[in-house]
Protein backbone atom coordinates (compact mmCIF):
# COMPACT_ATOMS: atom_id res chain seq x y z
CA UNK A 1 0.00 0.00 0.00
CA UNK A 2 1.42 3.37 -1.04
CA UNK A 3 1.91 5.93 1.73
CA UNK A 4 -0.98 8.15 0.63
CA UNK A 5 -3.42 5.24 0.94
CA UNK A 6 -2.48 4.30 4.51
CA UNK A 7 -4.76 4.98 7.45
CA UNK A 8 -4.47 8.45 9.00
CA UNK A 9 -3.38 8.20 12.63
CA UNK A 10 -3.51 10.94 15.27
CA UNK A 11 -0.18 11.68 16.93
CA UNK A 12 -0.46 14.70 19.18
CA UNK A 13 -1.16 17.77 17.08
CA UNK A 14 -0.26 16.08 13.77
CA UNK A 15 -1.62 13.24 11.64
CA UNK A 16 0.61 10.44 10.37
CA UNK A 17 -0.31 8.57 7.22
CA UNK A 18 -2.57 9.28 4.28
CA UNK A 19 -1.74 12.43 2.37
CA UNK A 20 0.08 14.02 5.29
CA UNK A 21 3.82 14.86 5.03
CA UNK A 22 6.54 12.31 5.69
CA UNK A 23 7.47 13.47 9.20
CA UNK A 24 11.02 13.56 10.57
CA UNK A 25 11.61 11.84 13.92
CA UNK A 26 14.60 11.75 16.24
CA UNK A 27 15.37 9.90 19.46
CA UNK A 28 16.83 11.30 22.66
CA UNK A 29 20.14 10.28 24.14
CA UNK A 30 19.40 11.75 27.56
CA UNK A 31 17.19 10.11 30.16
CA UNK A 32 13.87 11.96 30.62
CA UNK A 33 14.76 11.96 34.32
CA UNK A 34 17.26 14.69 33.36
CA UNK A 35 14.53 17.14 32.43
CA UNK A 36 16.73 20.17 31.70
CA UNK A 37 19.17 18.21 29.55
CA UNK A 38 16.37 16.43 27.68
CA UNK A 39 14.58 19.66 26.89
CA UNK A 40 17.80 21.25 25.64
CA UNK A 41 18.37 18.21 23.41
CA UNK A 42 14.84 18.40 21.99
CA UNK A 43 15.09 22.13 21.39
CA UNK A 44 18.29 21.57 19.39
CA UNK A 45 16.59 19.17 17.00
CA UNK A 46 13.48 21.33 16.74
CA UNK A 47 15.87 23.99 15.40
CA UNK A 48 16.75 21.41 12.73
CA UNK A 49 13.01 20.90 12.01
CA UNK A 50 12.54 17.63 13.88
CA UNK A 51 8.80 16.97 14.09
CA UNK A 52 8.42 13.90 16.34
CA UNK A 53 10.63 12.93 19.28
CA UNK A 54 11.02 9.54 20.95
CA UNK A 55 12.41 9.05 24.44
CA UNK A 56 13.42 5.84 26.18
CA UNK A 57 11.55 5.45 29.48
CA UNK A 58 13.39 2.81 31.52
CA UNK A 59 12.06 3.61 35.02
CA UNK A 60 9.60 5.58 37.17
CA UNK A 61 11.97 8.52 37.53
CA UNK A 62 12.14 8.83 33.74
CA UNK A 63 8.34 8.71 33.57
CA UNK A 64 7.98 11.66 35.93
CA UNK A 65 10.53 13.61 33.93
CA UNK A 66 8.67 12.80 30.73
CA UNK A 67 5.53 14.42 32.08
CA UNK A 68 7.39 17.67 32.76
CA UNK A 69 8.98 17.52 29.30
CA UNK A 70 5.52 17.05 27.76
CA UNK A 71 4.34 20.23 29.47
CA UNK A 72 7.17 22.25 27.94
CA UNK A 73 7.65 20.72 24.46
CA UNK A 74 5.17 21.27 21.65
CA UNK A 75 6.01 18.47 19.19
CA UNK A 76 4.56 14.94 19.61
CA UNK A 77 6.43 12.71 22.06
CA UNK A 78 6.69 8.92 21.96
CA UNK A 79 7.44 6.98 25.14
CA UNK A 80 9.61 3.96 24.33
CA UNK A 81 8.89 1.63 27.26
CA UNK A 82 10.30 -1.49 25.60
CA UNK A 83 10.51 -4.01 28.46
CA UNK A 84 7.96 -2.59 30.87
CA UNK A 85 4.28 -2.38 29.96
CA UNK A 86 3.49 -0.94 33.39
CA UNK A 87 5.47 2.15 32.39
CA UNK A 88 3.59 2.22 29.08
CA UNK A 89 0.26 2.17 30.92
CA UNK A 90 1.37 5.04 33.16
CA UNK A 91 2.74 7.02 30.20
CA UNK A 92 -0.64 6.65 28.47
CA UNK A 93 -2.46 7.71 31.64
CA UNK A 94 -0.30 10.85 31.65
CA UNK A 95 -1.35 11.61 28.07
CA UNK A 96 1.97 11.04 26.27
CA UNK A 97 1.16 11.16 22.53
CA UNK A 98 2.22 7.58 21.77
CA UNK A 99 3.66 4.50 23.45
CA UNK A 100 6.12 2.29 21.61
CA UNK A 101 6.26 -1.43 22.37
CA UNK A 102 8.31 -4.25 20.87
CA UNK A 103 6.90 -7.71 19.99
CA UNK A 104 9.86 -9.33 21.73
CA UNK A 105 9.08 -7.70 25.06
CA UNK A 106 5.30 -7.16 25.07
CA UNK A 107 4.36 -10.66 26.14
CA UNK A 108 1.87 -9.87 28.93
CA UNK A 109 -1.40 -9.82 26.97
CA UNK A 110 -3.48 -8.63 29.93
CA UNK A 111 -1.31 -5.56 30.47
CA UNK A 112 -1.16 -4.93 26.75
CA UNK A 113 -4.95 -4.96 26.65
CA UNK A 114 -5.03 -2.46 29.52
CA UNK A 115 -2.61 -0.19 27.65
CA UNK A 116 -4.68 -0.38 24.46
CA UNK A 117 -7.86 0.57 26.36
CA UNK A 118 -6.23 3.71 27.79
CA UNK A 119 -4.79 4.69 24.41
CA UNK A 120 -8.21 4.22 22.85
CA UNK A 121 -10.00 6.30 25.49
CA UNK A 122 -7.50 9.14 25.18
CA UNK A 123 -7.08 9.01 21.37
CA UNK A 124 -3.37 8.27 21.70
CA UNK A 125 -1.25 6.17 19.35
CA UNK A 126 0.40 2.77 19.68
CA UNK A 127 3.74 2.38 17.95
CA UNK A 128 4.56 -1.28 17.38
CA UNK A 129 8.24 -1.52 16.55
CA UNK A 130 9.98 -4.79 15.80
CA UNK A 131 13.72 -5.12 15.28
CA UNK A 132 16.08 -8.01 14.68
CA UNK A 133 17.75 -7.57 18.05
CA UNK A 134 14.57 -8.15 20.06
CA UNK A 135 12.36 -10.91 18.68
CA UNK A 136 10.02 -13.24 20.61
CA UNK A 137 11.73 -16.46 21.66
CA UNK A 138 9.75 -18.64 19.26
CA UNK A 139 11.06 -16.62 16.28
CA UNK A 140 14.72 -16.63 17.17
CA UNK A 141 16.93 -18.61 14.79
CA UNK A 142 14.41 -18.31 11.93
CA UNK A 143 14.68 -16.24 8.76
CA UNK A 144 14.94 -12.69 10.08
CA UNK A 145 12.56 -11.07 7.60
CA UNK A 146 9.91 -13.70 8.27
CA UNK A 147 10.51 -13.40 12.01
CA UNK A 148 10.09 -9.62 11.93
CA UNK A 149 6.93 -9.88 9.88
CA UNK A 150 5.43 -12.73 11.90
CA UNK A 151 6.10 -11.12 15.28
CA UNK A 152 4.56 -7.85 14.10
CA UNK A 153 1.54 -9.62 12.65
CA UNK A 154 0.93 -11.43 15.95
CA UNK A 155 1.10 -8.26 18.01
CA UNK A 156 -1.03 -6.17 15.63
CA UNK A 157 -3.85 -8.70 15.88
CA UNK A 158 -4.35 -7.85 19.57
CA UNK A 159 -5.36 -4.16 19.22
CA UNK A 160 -7.30 -5.03 16.05
CA UNK A 161 -9.43 -7.49 18.02
CA UNK A 162 -10.25 -4.60 20.34
CA UNK A 163 -11.13 -2.39 17.34
CA UNK A 164 -8.15 -0.12 18.05
CA UNK A 165 -6.50 1.10 14.87
CA UNK A 166 -4.53 4.18 15.91
CA UNK A 167 -1.37 2.22 15.11
CA UNK A 168 1.99 3.05 13.53
CA UNK A 169 4.24 0.14 12.52
CA UNK A 170 7.97 -0.32 12.11
CA UNK A 171 10.21 -3.33 11.53
CA UNK A 172 13.94 -2.67 11.32
CA UNK A 173 17.07 -4.63 10.61
CA UNK A 174 20.71 -3.59 10.68
CA UNK A 175 20.96 -5.04 7.17
CA UNK A 176 20.00 -2.81 4.22
CA UNK A 177 18.50 -5.56 2.04
CA UNK A 178 16.49 -7.08 4.91
CA UNK A 179 15.13 -3.66 5.83
CA UNK A 180 13.97 -2.98 2.27
CA UNK A 181 12.30 -6.40 1.98
CA UNK A 182 10.47 -6.20 5.31
CA UNK A 183 9.02 -2.77 4.55
CA UNK A 184 7.85 -3.98 1.14
CA UNK A 185 6.05 -6.84 2.92
CA UNK A 186 4.53 -4.54 5.54
CA UNK A 187 3.26 -2.10 2.92
CA UNK A 188 1.46 -4.94 1.12
CA UNK A 189 -0.01 -6.47 4.27
CA UNK A 190 -1.18 -3.60 6.49
CA UNK A 191 -3.18 -0.38 6.07
CA UNK A 192 -1.28 1.40 8.86
CA UNK A 193 1.29 4.18 8.43
CA UNK A 194 4.89 3.00 8.54
CA UNK A 195 7.76 4.50 10.51
CA UNK A 196 10.85 3.75 8.42
CA UNK A 197 14.44 3.36 9.51
CA UNK A 198 17.50 1.14 9.55
CA UNK A 199 18.32 0.16 13.13
CA UNK A 200 21.82 0.52 14.58
CA UNK A 201 23.19 1.88 11.30
CA UNK A 202 26.51 2.84 12.83
CA UNK A 203 28.69 5.91 13.25
CA UNK A 204 29.54 8.71 10.83
CA UNK A 205 29.83 8.02 7.13
CA UNK A 206 29.05 4.31 7.41
CA UNK A 207 25.76 4.94 9.20
CA UNK A 208 24.79 7.75 6.85
CA UNK A 209 25.48 5.67 3.73
CA UNK A 210 23.59 2.60 4.98
CA UNK A 211 20.60 4.65 6.12
CA UNK A 212 20.51 6.72 2.95
CA UNK A 213 20.51 3.65 0.70
CA UNK A 214 17.84 1.79 2.68
CA UNK A 215 15.54 4.75 3.27
CA UNK A 216 16.11 6.14 -0.21
CA UNK A 217 14.97 2.93 -1.90
CA UNK A 218 12.00 2.42 0.45
CA UNK A 219 10.78 6.01 0.17
CA UNK A 220 11.27 6.01 -3.62
CA UNK A 221 8.91 3.02 -3.79
CA UNK A 222 6.20 5.13 -2.18
CA UNK A 223 6.54 3.46 1.24
CA UNK A 224 6.93 5.25 4.57
CA UNK A 225 5.06 7.96 6.47
CA UNK A 226 7.71 9.10 8.90
CA UNK A 227 11.43 8.41 9.17
CA UNK A 228 14.28 8.31 11.62
CA UNK A 229 17.96 7.95 10.80
CA UNK A 230 19.62 5.92 13.57
CA UNK A 231 23.23 7.02 14.00
CA UNK A 232 25.83 6.39 16.69
CA UNK A 233 26.26 9.98 17.87
CA UNK A 234 26.25 11.93 21.11
CA UNK A 235 23.11 13.83 20.15
CA UNK A 236 20.31 13.48 17.54
CA UNK A 237 21.15 16.64 15.55
CA UNK A 238 23.08 14.88 12.78
CA UNK A 239 20.44 12.20 12.28
CA UNK A 240 17.80 14.91 11.90
CA UNK A 241 19.87 16.72 9.26
CA UNK A 242 20.50 13.48 7.36
CA UNK A 243 16.80 12.57 7.44
CA UNK A 244 15.91 15.92 5.92
CA UNK A 245 18.65 15.58 3.31
CA UNK A 246 17.23 12.22 2.22
CA UNK A 247 13.72 13.65 1.88
CA UNK A 248 14.93 16.73 0.03
CA UNK A 249 17.09 14.77 -2.44
CA UNK A 250 14.05 12.60 -3.25
CA UNK A 251 11.93 15.78 -3.54
CA UNK A 252 9.50 14.45 -0.94
CA UNK A 253 9.88 17.41 1.42
CA UNK A 254 11.64 20.75 1.30
CA UNK A 255 12.47 23.01 4.19
CA UNK A 256 14.65 25.57 2.47
CA UNK A 257 17.73 25.93 0.35
CA UNK A 258 19.21 23.16 -1.75
CA UNK A 259 22.94 23.77 -2.05
CA UNK A 260 24.88 22.51 -5.06
CA UNK A 261 28.66 22.74 -4.92
CA UNK A 262 31.39 21.41 -7.18
CA UNK A 263 33.86 18.72 -5.99
CA UNK A 264 36.80 21.06 -6.77
CA UNK A 265 39.78 20.31 -9.01
CA UNK A 266 42.98 22.00 -10.21
CA UNK A 267 40.87 24.55 -12.12
CA UNK A 268 39.35 26.04 -8.96
CA UNK A 269 39.91 29.74 -8.44
CA UNK A 270 38.86 29.87 -4.78
CA UNK A 271 38.27 27.79 -1.65
CA UNK A 272 34.95 26.13 -2.48
CA UNK A 273 35.10 23.74 0.49
CA UNK A 274 35.52 26.44 3.14
CA UNK A 275 32.95 28.76 1.57
CA UNK A 276 30.33 26.02 1.20
CA UNK A 277 30.73 24.87 4.81
CA UNK A 278 30.58 28.43 6.10
CA UNK A 279 27.59 29.26 3.90
CA UNK A 280 25.62 26.27 5.27
CA UNK A 281 26.43 27.31 8.83
CA UNK A 282 25.30 30.88 8.23
CA UNK A 283 22.05 29.70 6.65
CA UNK A 284 21.29 27.79 9.86
CA UNK A 285 22.40 30.59 12.18
CA UNK A 286 20.40 33.27 10.37
CA UNK A 287 17.38 30.99 9.99
CA UNK A 288 17.15 31.56 6.25
CA UNK A 289 13.90 29.81 5.35
CA UNK A 290 13.23 30.12 1.64
CA UNK A 291 12.84 27.33 -0.89
CA UNK A 292 15.34 27.51 -3.73
CA UNK A 293 18.58 26.25 -5.22
CA UNK A 294 22.01 27.77 -4.56
CA UNK A 295 25.07 26.85 -6.63
CA UNK A 296 28.63 27.42 -5.38
CA UNK A 297 31.16 26.70 -8.13
CA UNK A 298 34.93 26.84 -8.17
CA UNK A 299 35.82 28.08 -11.64
CA UNK A 300 34.71 29.61 -14.92
CA UNK A 301 34.64 26.30 -16.84
CA UNK A 302 31.25 24.88 -15.83
CA UNK A 303 30.63 27.15 -12.86
CA UNK A 304 28.63 29.86 -14.63
CA UNK A 305 26.44 27.25 -16.31
CA UNK A 306 25.46 25.57 -13.03
CA UNK A 307 25.17 28.89 -11.24
CA UNK A 308 22.91 30.30 -13.94
CA UNK A 309 20.53 27.35 -13.65
CA UNK A 310 20.16 27.85 -9.91
CA UNK A 311 17.98 30.46 -8.22
CA UNK A 312 21.13 32.05 -6.88
CA UNK A 313 24.72 31.24 -7.76
CA UNK A 314 28.34 32.05 -7.21
CA UNK A 315 31.27 31.08 -9.43
CA UNK A 316 34.88 31.84 -8.55
CA UNK A 317 36.82 33.68 -11.26
CA UNK A 318 40.47 34.66 -11.91
CA UNK A 319 42.18 37.48 -10.05
CA UNK A 320 40.40 36.59 -6.78
CA UNK A 321 37.02 37.60 -8.15
CA UNK A 322 33.62 35.89 -8.08
CA UNK A 323 30.55 36.14 -10.32
CA UNK A 324 27.10 36.37 -8.75
CA UNK A 325 24.00 35.11 -10.57
CA UNK A 326 20.26 35.13 -9.95
CA UNK A 327 18.00 32.93 -12.10
CA UNK A 328 20.19 33.02 -15.14
CA UNK A 329 21.06 36.69 -14.87
CA UNK A 330 24.61 37.78 -14.14
CA UNK A 331 24.31 40.24 -11.25
CA UNK A 332 27.84 41.50 -10.68
CA UNK A 333 31.50 40.71 -10.13
CA UNK A 334 32.76 41.00 -6.55
CA UNK A 335 35.92 40.30 -4.62
CA UNK A 336 36.06 36.74 -3.30
CA UNK A 337 36.17 37.88 0.33
CA UNK A 338 32.85 39.68 -0.24
CA UNK A 339 31.20 36.93 -2.29
CA UNK A 340 29.55 34.95 0.52
CA UNK A 341 27.88 37.96 2.16
CA UNK A 342 26.80 39.30 -1.22
CA UNK A 343 25.20 35.94 -2.03
CA UNK A 344 23.45 35.79 1.34
CA UNK A 345 22.20 39.37 0.89
CA UNK A 346 20.62 38.45 -2.45
CA UNK A 347 18.76 35.55 -0.84
CA UNK A 348 17.67 37.44 2.29
CA UNK A 349 16.38 40.34 0.19
CA UNK A 350 14.12 37.99 -1.76
CA UNK A 351 13.03 36.21 1.42
CA UNK A 352 12.00 39.54 2.96
CA UNK A 353 10.17 40.60 -0.19
CA UNK A 354 8.16 37.37 -0.25
CA UNK A 355 7.33 37.64 3.44
CA UNK A 356 6.30 34.81 5.78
Amino acid sequence: MKRENTREVSLGKIKVGGKNPIWVEAMGRESPAKVKESIEEIEKVIEEDCEIFRLAVPDEESLLGLLEIKRRIDIPLIADVHFNLDLGIKAAQLGIDAVRVNPGTAGNKKKLGELIKILQDKNLALRIGANTGSLPLHYRGKNRVEALFGSLEELVSIPEKNNFKNIILSAKSTDVEETIIIYEKLSRAFPYPLHVGLTEAGEGGEGIVKSSIALGIILREGIGNNIRVSLTATDPVLETRVAWSILEVLKLRSKGLEIISCPTCARRKGDVVALTRDFKQKVRERKIKIVGKVAIMGCEVNGPGEAKEADWGLAFAPQEKALLFSRGERIKIVRQEEAEEELISLIIKEMEEKGP
